[in-house]
């Protein structure tokens, strides 16, 4: 049977070209899902080992404190005089919002850090330029230096947040908790970028910080650790020898000081990666969740394929059974075709991933990441194929397994029933996660709008079964095109479990698509009108900018992205002071463009303007950012449900030869034929998406409204345009599906077509 089966897949291998494209999108995400999770890792692994990479002792607080205590400058200065301590390094950093005379601030801050006294201690490599040698220098990393559009020997200006970040309320000259003014410094070098920003983004010395934030500096910051560079050897006896008399320097410190030691740098990134193995620990569960959801979908489809070829050799399968092959025989070669479709895919998903991986370390494209494909990786995604085209089997091979030789010879198809205990038992399911979701939304329950929406959806698959083929019919019968639309309905229903098979899988993937996009618009819509009504001014002008001019007004109305502006009347205030309306559907890139060029009219800096459009427009690139990631990573299922309706009238073609031949020779004409082929794939396609983007909108508004907070009005909107994008892209894929089927069945004569025996 070995031999048959090897055979069969060599012959005929243009019928397993679908099969090996599902597998293997399915083994390529998972290796990717797990490589990223390695990848991120590794990275992390290597910044924080490069963090203290060139000091001998660290002093830190205990693991439970960490990132908790605090040392004033002339405890710094103290330590350093400890025998044995050749130099000290104390850490602190600030954030700061950096500018050119080339760029302008887009209003984000970046990490700012001070230098050791000590070159050796600096773990970033300099890449361009020198160590700074006076308070006016700084180092820039690379990235943030590309930004900016500067080099060595330029000029940046930093503005401290210090006082903005840390002094809320606190009055000063801008007022309150208003950020201080910028600072000039020379660029004196460049450093490396780090993949995970463990390193900071600028560099400066202990009176280049001093004069940006002078408060930084004074011992109320809290320290992550105090480097120590040794005259000798470390043991244990030294390092509690140091533990102590750091712990007595370091006592006085400002507020509560927690339990201090000194451990080597490797006992500390140890420690901190075990910290941050929970944050990755996430994101690997969050990518795998999408990877089993394209497995999923992976499995319908291949079942679908396999079940189809399987009845197809109903007649071979017979014959093997009447010349002595037993039915234990037959079902090991069906197991033994998935097998073999499971490895060869999973190799092709695999070794693509992995090319990618090493082709991605070796050009340097992202040299911030350590990109990083485990063995661990490989197998298992290697695995999955293999488990999933097996799983996918066994239905196949337990039909085979029951076939009757005689029905088989006599090339009968068994009729398809429909799932009762599935349908009862999906119906059930839906009910009572409807019922949860509806309950959870409207009592603002986050945790029972999760469960009700996983077990509705649950439902939704289990009982497509009984919808799906009935819709499918109906549809056919509504398209327009006379005999090819009658005929494509017809194929469509006669099998009705391979219609809801394949409508199922594209199904699954539309609902996802819908429930995201749909969540995202209406918590965008909501959380922003919610922001208007709290602040409705975007951009205002301090009345002590004065007079706000007519021109200057009709100028800043001009502006993409400004709705209204609304003046005072200059009696009754010190100034006109200009209100200004802008678009909700501003990013933090396109509000900070727009509150330079308000600025820019006013002849004003961006921050002396106020107003809620910065806090919007972050909120804006937040869910737009969700919905971006999220998309890409349902992608994958969305492709596999592409090339199962591929499949799937990849196979019908080929189960209809004789029929469509038939067809041709009663007089429907090529162009009739593939017409209807055309039109069998539209109809399925259209039926899966049209109900996906229904239950897809259902899920996604309740879901948001048991998210939101008590006191928030939640009105159901519908994302039209992304709605008809999806509509319009799933026309576009029956017909790209269908394409390839199509022309294999219109270049058949009728005369060849009829002679063929299956």
């Amino acid at each position: 049977m070995r031999t048959v089966v090897l055979s069969r897949l060599r012959l005929q291998w243009t019928r397993y070209l679908m099969v090996l494209a599902v597998v293997a999108v399915s083994s390529g995400f998972m290796t990717a899902a797990l490589g990223l999770s390695s990848t991120l890792t590794a990275s992390m692994t290597n910044d924080l080992v490069a963090q203290y990479k060139n000091a001998d002792a660290v002093v830190t607080s205990q693991a439970d404190d960490a990132f908790s205590f605090s040392a004033t400058p002339q405890q710094v200065e103290e330590l350093s005089r400890v025998t044995g301590v050749e130099s000290v390094w104390a850490q602190y950093t600030t954030g700061a919002i950096p500018g050119s005379n080339a760029v302008s601030s887009d209003g984000s801050a970046t990490v700012t850090s001070n230098l050791p006294d000590d070159p050796a201690l600096f773990p970033a490599q300099i890449t361009q330029g020198e160590y700074p040698s006076g308070d006016d220098q700084a180092l820039l990393d690379e990235s943030l230096a590309e930004k900016l559009e500067v080099g060595v020997g330029d000029t940046v200006s930093l503005q401290d947040m210090s006082g903005a970040l840390a002094g809320e309320g606190e009055a000063t000259e801008q007022g309150a908790g208003a950020p201080s003014a910028a600072k000039e410094f020379t660029v004196s070098g460049l450093t490396e970028t780090s993949a995970t920003g463990a390193f900071a983004s600028v560099w400066l010395s202990n009176g280049a910080l001093t004069r940006l934030s002078p408060d930084q500096i004074s011992g109320g910051s809290p320290l992550q650790a105090i480097q120590l560079a040794l005259d000798g050897s470390v043991s244990d006896a030294r390092l509690q020898e140091l533990t102590t008399t750091a712990g007595q320097i370091l006592a006085g410190g400002q507020g509560q000081q927690p339990e201090l030691r000194v451990v080597t740098p490797e006992q500390l990134t140890e420690e901190m990666l075990d910290q941050l193995a929970a944050g990755s620990n996430i994101l690997t569960v969050f990518l795998l969740a999408f990877a089993g959801l394209s497995i999923l979908v992976a499995l319908l489809v291949v079942t679908n394929t396999l079940s189809v070829l399987t009845a197809q050799r109903a007649r071979e399968l017979a014959l093997l059974r009447c010349v002595g092959a037993t039915s234990k025989q037959v079902r090991r070669s069906v197991l033994t075709e998935g097998l073999v479709l499971g490895i060869v895919g999973a190799s092709i998903g695999v070794a693509v991933v992995w090319a990618l991986a090493v082709a991605l370390q070796a050009s340097g494209i992202i040299s911030a990441l350590t990109v990083t494909v485990a063995p661990r990786d490989l197998l298992v995604g290697f695995l999955t194929g293999i488990v999933l085209t097996m799983v996918a089997s066994l239905g196949p091979a337990r039909r085979a397994h029951g076939a009757s030789p005689l029905d088989g010879l006599r090339g009968s198809r068994a009729a398809d029933g429909v799932p009762r205990v599935r349908i009862v038992l999906g119906a059930l399911i839906l009910v009572a996660g409807a019922g949860t979701l509806v309950f959870g939304a409207s009592e603002r329950n986050p945790i029972l709008g999760i469960v009700g929406g996983l077990a509705s959806f649950l439902g939704v698959v289990m009982t497509s079964r009984l919808y799906l083929p009935p819709l499918v019919q109906g549809l056919g019968r509504l398209l327009p095109g006379g005999q090819p639309s009658r005929l494509a309905a017809v194929n469509a229903a006669r099998y009705p479990a391979r219609t809801a098979t394949t409508a199922t899988a594209l199904l699954i993937g539309v609902l996802l698509v819908a429930t995201v996009l749909t969540g995202q618009h209406v918590a965008r819509v909501n959380l922003l009108n919610e922001l208007d009504q709290n602040r409705p001014v975007d951009i205002s002008v301090p009345a002590s900018a004065g007079q706000v001019s007519l021109e200057q007004v009709q100028q800043i109305s001009e502006l993409n992205g400004v709705l209204g502006v609304k003046t005072t009347d200059p009696a009754d205030a010190d100034g006109a002071i200009a209100q200004i309306d802008a678009a909700q559907s501003l990013n933090n890139s396109s509000a900070a463009e727009l509150q330079e060029k308000v600025a820019e009219i006013l002849n004003l800096t961006a921050g002396e303007l106020q107003g809620a459009l910065m806090e919007k427009a972050s909120y804006v690139s937040i869910l737009d950012v969700m919905l971006t990631v999220t998309l890409g990573l349902l992608a994958a299922a969305v492709v596999v449900s592409v090339l199962g309706i591929a499949s799937t009238m990849s196979l019908s073609v080929l189960e209809r030869v004789r029929e469509n031949s038939l067809l041709r020779a009663l007089g429907l004409t090529r162009r009739q034929l593939g017409a209807m082929i055309r039109r069998e794939a539209l109809v399925i396609s259209l039926v899966a998406t049209i109900v996906g983007l229904v239950v897809g909108w259902a899920f996604g508004t309740l879901g948001v409204m048991s998210l939101v907070t008590e006191g928030m009005t939640v009105e159901p909107t519908v994302p039209w345009a992304g709605f008809l994008a999806i509509i319009v892209a799933a026309v576009v894929v029956a017909v790209l599906a269908s394409a390839a089927p199509v022309r294999r069945a219109t270049r058949v004569s009728p005369v060849e077509g009829m002679a063929r025996v299956d």
